[in-house]
This record gives structure tokens, sequence and C-alpha cells, in this order.
């Protein structure tokens, strides 16, 4: 048997202790004695034994009430307790099994006999080992799967929210939210054309962040250097200030959850500059149509009104020429000669002048249809708009409680 292997023996009885010594000394072990109860507790706390062969009918502290207290102690609550006694009743077995002993040997027993029990406790003692490992290996992965699986649910929250934000300062806060349950500060630059917006998880972010950050080589989706990570994507760069690194499992998620998070971010980016473009494009047009409604209107209003008042000043040169011919003097046929071709200029001025209330009606029309087109893109731009804002509300929730996948 291995030699290693530490037995304390408390007995007050002297041949007792020099049988148990001669009988693991045969097998190649050295036991450590103790005379009492407290003597016993003592040298266990000393230095914590692999087994306890414990005598019961003892002064002062009897065995069950030293097993007691070794039961109640953290160091010695899992050492193996083997009961030594003259009395082999049930009633004692049961009363021993009661105080947290693990065998029950009577006295006298065979050298060969207790030599048998010691190596069954042995094996036992490793096997509650292994198992106990087992199950603190096992509470551990089950506890960083949930975990997991709950940040999981985090981050397709945030891609799924993600659609509906209409700015980079409505994606970062977004973004950082996520962030702050992972307890990582971060700091992250979004690109709108070229131009870098910047936002920080702390509120502000220092100038040699934002260097750290430009300066960063943006072929490496992961830049690490200490504590800190960079991740880039081509519209945005994040960098997080307290990475795990004393967790490598819980570090292997936060690089795992990034890109799911970031990707979606990154494709986003790319959508705002769009809407934002669109929208501003929309109402610009609204505001041209505007303008040349408002003009053409004028512009068709002062041909009617000055067509009226060409019509009115041909009338009144006609009236005019009448009065002079009858006081020229002319001859009858000069007379009418004259008339007509008075009367002849004026029929084609005022036949042209005619032609533009055709104008008028035109332009009326156009103005019709530009009315339309403003209309529909009114209505677009009011439903665009409203439709992002009930998408917002929809995914206005926040990440505390339980969290779907499925």
């Amino acid at each position: 048997m291995d030699a290693s292997i530490d037995i304390l023996a408390i007995d007050d009885d002297k041949i007792s202790r020099k049988i148990i010594g001669r009988s693991l000394e045969a097998a190649g072990m050295v036991p450590r004695f103790a005379e009492n109860g407290e003597e016993g507790l003592a040298e266990a706390q000393r230095h914590i034994p692999d087994i306890v062969l414990l005598d019961v009918e003892m002064p002062g502290l009897n065995g069950y009430e030293v097993c007691d207290r070794l039961r109640q102690t953290e160091a010695t609550k899992d050492v193996p307790v083997v009961f030594l006694s003259s009395h082999s009743s049930l009633r004692e077995r049961m009363l021993g099994y009661e105080m947290g002993g693990d065998d029950y040997l009577a006295k006298p027993f065979e050298p060969e006999n207790l030599i048998a029990r010691i190596r069954v406790l042995i094996k036992y003692r490793d096997e509650q080992q292994v198992l106990q490992a087992q199950y603190e290996q096992a509470q551990k992965t089950a506890f960083i799967a949930m975990t997991g699986t709950s940040e999981l649910g985090m981050a397709v929250q945030f891609v799924e929210k993600s659609y509906a934000h209409k700015t980079y300062e409505e994606l970062a806060d977004e973004l950082f939210g996520v962030m702050d349950h992972l307890q990582l500060q971060c700091c992250l630059m979004i690109l709108d054309a070229d131009t870098p917006l910047w936002f920080s998880s702390e509120g502000s972010i220092s100038p040699l962040e934002k260097e750290l950050i430009e300066m960063a080589d943006k072929e490496m989706r992961f830049f690490d250097f200490g504590a800190n990570t960079i991740v880039n994507y081509p519209t945005l760069s994040l960098l997080v200030k307290n990475m795990p690194l004393d967790d490598p499992e819980r570090y292997g998620q936060i690089k795992d959850l990034l890109p799911v998070m970031l990707s979606a971010a990154n494709a986003k980016n790319s959508t705002i500059s769009v809407e934002m473009a669109l929208l501003g494009q929309s109402r610009d047009l609204l505001r041209a149509f505007g303008q040349i409604r408002t003009k053409l209107y004028y512009l068709a209003r002062g041909m009617l009104d000055k067509q009226e008042e060409s019509g009115g000043l041909l009338r009144e040169m006609a009236e005019h020429i009448n009065y002079d011919l009858l006081r020229m003097g002319l001859e009858e046929d000069q007379e009418d000669y004259l008339l007509t071709r008075i009367d002849t200029a004026i029929d084609d001025a005022m036949e042209r002048i005619d032609s533009g209330e055709t104008i008028y009606y035109t332009l009326s029309n156009v103005l019709s249809s530009i009315k339309g087109v403003m209309q529909n893109q009114e209505h677009i731009v009011e439903a665009f708009a409203m439709s992002q804002a009930v998408d917002s509300d929809a995914d206005g929730k926040n990440y505390e409680g339980d969290i779907e996948l499925f």
C-alpha cells in the first residue's frame, strides 16, 4: 500500500495502538497516533489525514463525539472515519453511521481485515474526489452554458433592434447597453463616409484612445494588446478596455459574441447613411416641388392678367383710331381700307392673346400633377418615419428578465 497515505489513529488503549501500528507498518504505512479525543481533534486540524481510525470508548470525548466534531469542521468533514469498538451490535453500528462514520470494525480485529477496510476506504475516497471534481466541472459547465445562452440572447436582441435605429447615436447606445451587461468598458468609432464619429460607454473618450483606434491595423479583425482588444469592421471599430484575460473561457465567449453584434451594427451603419440621405433628398424634393408649384401658379396667374390687360389696351386703341379717322377727313374708300387693316391686326393680336389661356390651362394641369406628386411624397416620408418609430417602440425593451432564443 502507498506509504504516503496519512492515517490518524485515535485510541486511548496502548495495546490497541501497538496492534494498529504493527498492522499498518507491515503494510508499508506509518500512522500517527492520538491518545484521546481532544488530542485527536488537534492533530487532525494540524494536518488533515486521509483516514481516521477512531476508538468509540474513550474518557472525555468518546468516539462518536469526536466524529461529530470532525464532520462539523469544514477541513475534515469529508475525511473517512472507521470506528473501532468492542461492541458490534446493530444499534452501535447505526449510531456510528448516524454520527457520520464510514465503516465499523469490531475489536479484536485481524490485521488483514483492518488493511482491507482501509483499502476500500481509500478507493472510496478517491472515487468521491473524482465524482466531486466531475460534479464541480458539471456545475461550472452548466453555469457557463446558461450564462452563454443568456448573453447570446442579448446579442440576438441587439441584432433585431438594430434594424429599427435611425441614427448612429441610437445604434451606439444600444450596443453600449449590451456591453454594460457584459461588464465591458468600450469606445466606438463609426465612419460616416470618411468622417469618424466617436462614442464612449463612459461618456468621454481620450485623445490617445482615438489614436489607438485610428492607427490599429484595420486588416486584423481582432487586435489585442494587454487587457484591451480592438475589433475592426469596415464602418466601425470597437475598443474594449477590460477584457477578462484571467478567465480564458469568459474571454472566448466575449470574442464569440462581439462579431455577432458588430457585423449587424456594421451592416446597419451602411443603411443609416443611405436612409438619412434618402430622407433628406425626399425633403429637398418636397421643398423644390413646393417652390416650383408656387412659381408656376404666379406665372400662370400673371399671364392671364397680362392677357386681359392686353385685350383691354387693344380695344381702347381701336376706339381712339376710329375717332382719329373721323377727324382726318379721309375718303370713304381710304377710311374703309385703314379700318379693315386695323381690324385685321387687332383680330390677329387677340387670337394670339387668346392662346395664352391655353398655356394657362396647361400650366394648371402641371400644377395639379406636381401637387399630386407632393402629396404622394409626403405620405411616403410620413409612412417611413412612422414605421421607424413603431419599430423602435416595439423593440424598446431592456435586457432584463428572461430572454427567449427560439
